[in-house]
């Protein structure tokens, strides 16, 4: 006699999917509800290991996302409380809507065109470790395949491109 399974592979199929479509949303969600990146995968899986345990209590009347994000501002409001913040610390709530004043918008853009402006000043080479690095959030390694670059150089790259972009920003009023 076969042991009968307690969830059926269509159903395994289906949260696949679930998982891989809410795990990179919960994981933004939890690091900028202020949780280190380890952090923020823990508390992702709990959060999508609840909804599938949960899955039966979802009856189709709401919207999906919205009832998997209670259950993660759930999970992380316990986890706060857990690491003892106590509850008048509320990371997860959406801070009111404010604006920032035209002069502090005035800095920003001068801040950024500073910075783009450095940045054109690097060689290309580091100029492109650097991006691919920060702005596209690739690994070094990843930045080293990409560029057929050996790791050791991409390193060295990007912790000049630094280097450099600081002193121009420092030096340039």
């Amino acid at each position: 006699m076969q042991p009968r399974e307690l969830v059926s592979r269509d159903e395994r199929e289906e949260f696949r999917e679930v998982f891989m479509e809410f795990f990179p949303r919960l994981r933004s969600f939890f690091r900028n509800a202020g949780f280190q990146t380890a952090d923020a995968e823990d508390l992702s899986q709990t959060a999508l290991w609840t909804v599938y345990k949960s899955r039966g209590q979802f009856r189709g009347e709401g919207n999906f996302d919205a009832w998997v994000y209670t259950i993660a501002r759930n999970v992380a409001r316990d986890e706060w409380r857990r690491r003892g913040r106590g509850t008048e610390v509320e990371p997860v709530e959406e801070a009111p809507d404010e604006s920032p004043s035209a002069e502090e918008v005035a800095v920003d853009r001068q801040d950024l065109s500073r910075t783009v402006a450095a940045l054109q000043k690097l060689p290309a080479r580091m100029r492109a470790c650097l991006l691919l690095h920060v702005q596209q959030g690739l690994s070094y390694g990843e930045v080293a395949r990409r560029l057929s670059l050996s790791l050791p150089t991409v390193k060295v790259q990007i912790w000049n491109a630094r280097r450099r972009l600081k002193d121009l920003l420092k030096g340039d009023p």
